[in-house]
């Protein structure tokens, strides 16, 4: 089974894509489905319904995300991602002291 990683969770194959997009009505970072950015009547309209039932104008992309919509986190179907281990910091060397005359 393939797994799908979207904003930050994991979905197994075969479930529904979650994306947020801010509202420009509310300010707030609603939930929409990738299946509701696609129907055709969000497309011809341009608004898009929320898992949260709120029907949501995208704000331009280039604007930072709103604060996210408490409703919606409740609702979403896809599973939080599981924290991956990362690399420990990087000690700091010697750089450029070493190359450098005191």
């Amino acid at each position: 089974m393939d797994v799908v990683v979207t904003a930050g969770r994991t979905n197994r194959a075969g479930g529904p894509d979650v994306l947020t997009v801010t509202s420009v009505l509310d300010g707030r970072a609603h939930k929409v489905t990738d299946a509701e950015l696609c129907a055709p009547h969000s497309m011809r309209t341009g608004r898009y319904a929320a898992l949260c039932g709120h029907l949501v104008s995208p704000a331009p992309l280039i604007d930072v995300a709103g604060t996210p919509c408490a409703r919606c986190v409740q609702l979403d179907p896809t599973p939080p991602a599981e924290e991956t281990s990362r690399r420990p910091a990087r000690r700091r060397g010697w750089g450029l002291r070493r190359v450098l005359p005191a």
